[in-house]
């Protein structure tokens, strides 16, 4: 296909899945991008495609990086979009994952180049990963939403207890793929992990972990999350020792715990399926201004992070 640069292309994948996700707008905290490329790393994904980023890139926007291989020669690294496959020898249905940087031009070139190559590919359904900031307190669980383009998925969507979201409004590049794909009539199905947007220090684990175990039960599929946990233990013990010294940014959690709450009591008497609420965190009003707080924070979890060399960002 156009754009896309291959090394040995699968042909015998049975019935694949399309798991999918671009850093950028739909990646709070990088929490997607990150679940799927666990997911790629302890299901053994093979790449065996790259998308050509000189089309879709403004990189004076998303600049190559300069890096050293292992020989000590300096390299440069491209924003990349890249296909893996994941061969299921326990089950009837194989994978196929893309992951990459959201470009920043022609989206519909770029969605319509994926779209050839998912039908080439002989796929049945499409599930995008993404995240998303929102006022959620980080000590309750990891709230996920998601919409579908059918009544199957929507119902698959019911039956893991993940609420839909009625969001309208600016959209990124996962939204124009979504879109492509109905209009292709491939069913597609999105799971969306809300991140507190007090912590943007990136990656999120726990987020991540909580995307990870939802693609199981949609997608049938068991992912050691070992290591996954032991992130999000790590992260969380970093975040609450940044707050011993923030009381401002606790008194700003505890509201946001107490809305939580409250709102978790109220649709204990809902329908699953009822739609999740636009602009459904807590209202700005309510809380108090924490941006100093916030920033403090994000700083001791940088240090504390370059302190261990970025174990937590590992995949291993």
């Amino acid at each position: 296909m156009a754009f896309l640069t291959y090394n040995n292309p699968p042909t015998d994948l049975r019935d694949p899945t399309l798991l999918f996700a671009f850093a950028g707008w739909a990646d709070a905290a990088d929490s997607a991008t990150h679940a799927l490329r666990y997911v790629v790393k302890q299901l053994k994904g093979e790449k065996f495609a790259e998308v050509d980023p000189e089309e879709f890139y403004n990189f004076t926007r998303v600049r190559p990086k300069t890096k050293f291989d292992d020989d000590g020669e300096r390299f440069i690294e491209w924003p990349a979009n890249e296909f893996f496959a994941i061969r299921r020898e326990d089950a009837e249905t194989d994978l196929v994952v893309l992951v990459g940087v959201e470009p920043n031009v022609k989206w519909r070139t770029f969605c319509q180049s994926m779209l050839e190559e998912i039908q080439s590919l002989g796929v049945s359904k499409v599930i995008q990963v993404g995240a998303l900031l929102d006022a959620v307190p980080h000590t309750r669980d990891v709230r996920i939403t998601g919409t579908a383009t059918s009544p199957e998925l929507r119902g698959m969507l019911k039956s893991i207890h993940v609420r839909r979201s009625r969001y309208t409004g600016p959209t990124g590049i996962a939204g124009v793929m979504t879109d492509t794909l109905r209009r292709a009539g491939i069913p597609a199905v999105s799971l969306w992990g809300h991140a507190p947007h007090y912590l943007q220090v990136t990656p999120n684990p726990k987020v991540s972990l909580s995307l990870v175990r939802g693609l199981e039960e949609l997608v049938d599929i068991s992912v050691p999350v070992e290591a996954l946990e032991s992130q999000g233990l790590n992260f969380e013990r970093r975040v609450e020792q940044a707050l011993d010294s923030e009381s401002d940014l606790v008194e700003y959690v505890e509201k946001l715990e107490a809305q939580w709450d409250a709102r978790r009591n109220r649709r204990a008497t809902e329908s699953v399926d009822e739609p999740e609420p636009a602009g459904s965190g807590a209202e700005p009003g309510e809380i108090p201004d924490a941006d100093q707080a916030v920033a403090s924070i994000e700083e001791f979890l940088r240090q504390e992070r370059r302190g261990d060399g970025g174990s937590e960002g590992s995949q291993d």
